[in-house]
């Protein structure tokens, strides 16, 4: 995390203290790209220098963080919304093995993957008109019959319940308010692949979709 902020560089010397007893060689088999050698550790009866030449990691690698880590790490959000906007690779290890799992039923036979029928939805609206705040997720693609409480609890369930919920449950819809962009974006990334019912959720910024549907017919507030 601190190189992502720019507060270390790989001439940045990494000091540990540890007990002599502690003091161990690990192979470098045991070792991966994101684990962090040290330059220097000190105990109670001397100072060793390693000599490591094994280069430091570079950033966070995302394929490695989870939404429950996310969730529990602001820092993490805020990071992980800063390098997306810089147009880095930041797919989540949730995200990742989903993808793994879809690429692996597209090339399975057809006979082999049994899709669920679902009934045609309302599309969301094309980019049209003013946009709307940035920290606003828009959810759809919602069955005939869920209820708003059905979906607060996913939502919670999977660690990104909102400030506030607009439900447009005729028009198969829910709108997602955050604290601010880069929670916004962590909760797209958190929610891909939510299932209600036989439905697959589409989810996206709602900014993508028109002002004025934040406001159509049938919508209600709810609070989380």
């Amino acid at each position: 995390m601190m190189v992502s902020m720019g507060a270390v560089s790989q001439e940045t010397p990494v000091v540990t203290i540890v007990h002599d007893c502690q003091v161990i060689d690990i192979p470098e088999a045991l070792l991966e790209d994101h684990d962090l050698t040290v330059d220097y550790i000190l105990t109670p009866t001397r100072v060793i220098a390693t000599g490591c030449e094994r280069p430091k990691p570079t950033g966070i690698t995302w394929s490695k963080i989870s939404c429950e880590m996310m969730r529990k790490i602001p820092v993490l959000r805020s990071l992980h919304y800063r390098e997306k906007q810089r147009g880095k690779d930041v797919t989540l290890q949730d995200e990742h093995q989903r993808l793994l799992e879809t690429c692996s039923q597209q090339t399975a036979p057809p006979s082999a993957v049994r899709r669920p029928w679902n009934p045609p939805q309302l599309e969301p609206s094309s980019v049209q008109g003013e946009d709307v705040p940035s920290n606003t997720v828009y959810v759809g693609n919602l069955p005939w019959d869920t209820r708003v409480s059905e979906l607060k609890r996913a939502l919670r369930e999977r660690g990104t319940a909102p400030l506030r919920l607009t439900w447009q449950g005729p028009q198969h819809r829910a709108f997602l308010h955050y604290r601010d962009p880069a929670s916004a974006q962590q909760a797209i990334s958190c929610l891909q692949g939510l299932r209600l019912g036989t439905s697959t959720l589409r989810v996206a910024l709602a900014r993508q979709q028109r002002a004025s549907d934040l406001a159509g017919d049938g919508a209600r507030e709810a609070t989380s």
